[in-house]
């Protein structure tokens, strides 16, 4: 029987390095989902003027008000998603971390467009093993959260852990 001094490097487990989680949201920190919404929006209707977007309530900066959410359904959701771009060095940044974090992508998302999620983050190689798709985030173990919304953000802070807000 050999000795692990013995052994090829082949034969050997890698250590794992216990690195920091990160929790980063995707939209408004890594993928632009409003500016996509808008342009398919402008398309459909170009005689409308959508006001600056500022916050989750999307039916205050649309002129169709609530009809802004059918809008999004199926139809329209899969262009919106699937072609929604990255945030300017968004994927730089995180390719970047992933030596010394353990990236976790962790979303708020409704049930109809989490197919379309999965393939946004395959289709532009985040570099993550773990997804998460909740409203709660406080529940997900992570020391540091990235994120656009300040309701998350305090929440998260709220739990003793490190909130670092990203306003796009």
């Amino acid at each position: 029987m050999r000795t692990s001094s013995q052994r090829s490097k082949l034969d050997q487990k890698p250590i794992l390095e216990k690195k920091l989680r990160v929790l980063i949201d995707l939209d408004g920190v890594v993928r632009d989902f409003v500016g996509s919404l808008i342009r398919v929006y402008n398309r459909i209707h170009p005689e409308h003027t959508i006001q600056a977007v500022n916050s989750r309530r999307l039916e205050d900066f649309f002129p169709i008000g609530p009809a802004i959410y059918k809008f999004m359904e199926p139809g329209f959701a899969e262009e919106i998603i699937e072609n929604a771009p990255p945030l300017p060095g968004a994927l730089e940044a995180l390719r970047h971390w992933k030596n010394e974090y353990e990236i976790v992508i962790v979303t708020s998302q409704p049930e109809n467009i989490r197919a379309l999620t999965y393939s946004w983050i395959g289709k532009h190689d985040l570099p993550t093993n773990e997804v998460h798709i909740t409203f709660q985030k406080t529940a997900i173990d992570g020391a540091v959260l990235l994120d656009d919304f300040t309701d998350n953000l305090q929440e998260f802070a709220d739990s003793g852990r490190l909130a670092i807000c990203l306003d796009q």
